[in-house]
């Protein structure tokens, strides 16, 4: 199994009335460690504990009530930060064995990072892939991108001569509904970061720089857009069958995964 993960950093002020809590939180975790808390930051041996016994004595709470968090921040020195809580974390969406094409949809080419890791996600030794960008330009995105779905829908029409690329669009909408609907309970001046995470690993490394999916599922819904149907449908089972490729491999069956809430 692969986990592929959407997290949504808002700003520490938009946490309220745990903001003090947060600042004091980041600000000793960057004395303690020298850098940022992220998804692929390491812990060796009793490194978490000694951790977490330092910052309970700083704050003077009972680790019990330690809380943790990934946190970046921005050029102008501002933090943004994801709570990790083992009960609730209504900032992280995760798919098993694949990427929901309506993530896809929130990003451009150029928002793309392509770097190498160690840690995190797998923990093993790989080229590693994410995206990152503000939450309100996703949600403008998937607006627009939800506009060429419905009349590319429309203009196909029920008695359609591609009703499979008809049902993949109407499949794309809903999943672009869901999720505009969950960003909507953020802060429009947060990050929305998708991790390919231990997917990475089952893509073949030769080509994992080349990985262009983004471009390619837009691509898909500009041609639905205006009309050139059957370019569209190839462009989406070309997608389809590297994406059907690479959760066979990372799942090591054939049986469809599906996206949850962590």
């Amino acid at each position: 199994m692969a986990i592929s993960v959407l997290m949504v950093y808002e700003p520490i002020e938009a946490t309220r009335e745990k903001q003090d809590y947060w600042k004091n939180y980041i600000s000793f975790y960057e004395k303690y460690w020298d850098g940022s808390a992220t998804p692929h930051s390491t812990w060796y041996g009793s490194d978490y504990e000694d951790f977490r016994n330092s910052l309970s004595s700083e704050l003077g709470l009972d680790k019990k009530e330690i809380q943790d968090c990934f946190f970046i921040k921005d050029d102008d020195g501002k933090y943004y930060l994801v709570p990790i809580s083992s009960e609730v974390n209504l900032n992280i969406f995760s798919a098993e064995n694949f990427i929901p094409y309506e993530w896809l949809l929130m990003y451009e080419g150029d928002e793309k990072k392509y770097f190498y890791t160690h840690t995190g996600f797998g923990a093993v030794h790989q080229d590693a892939i994410y995206y990152n960008t503000r939450v309100d330009k996703a949600s403008q995105r998937l607006t627009e991108a939800m506009e060429e779905a419905e009349e590319a829908i429309t203009n196909l029409g029920e008695k359609s001569a591609h009703p499979t690329l008809r049902d993949m669009l109407k499949g794309l909408k809903e999943g672009m509904v869901n999720l505009t609907d969950w960003l909507s309970g953020f802060d429009g001046t947060g990050f929305v970061l998708l991790n390919y995470g231990e997917l990475c690993a089952h893509i073949v490394q030769e080509t994992l720089k080349n990985e262009d999916s983004v471009s390619e599922i837009r691509n898909a819904l500009i041609l639905a857009a205006v009309g050139d149907f059957e370019a569209s449908e190839t462009t989406l089972r070309i997608l389809e069958s590297k994406w059907d490729e690479i959760r066979t491999v990372a799942s090591g069956s054939d049986v469809e995964s599906t996206s949850t809430v962590q």
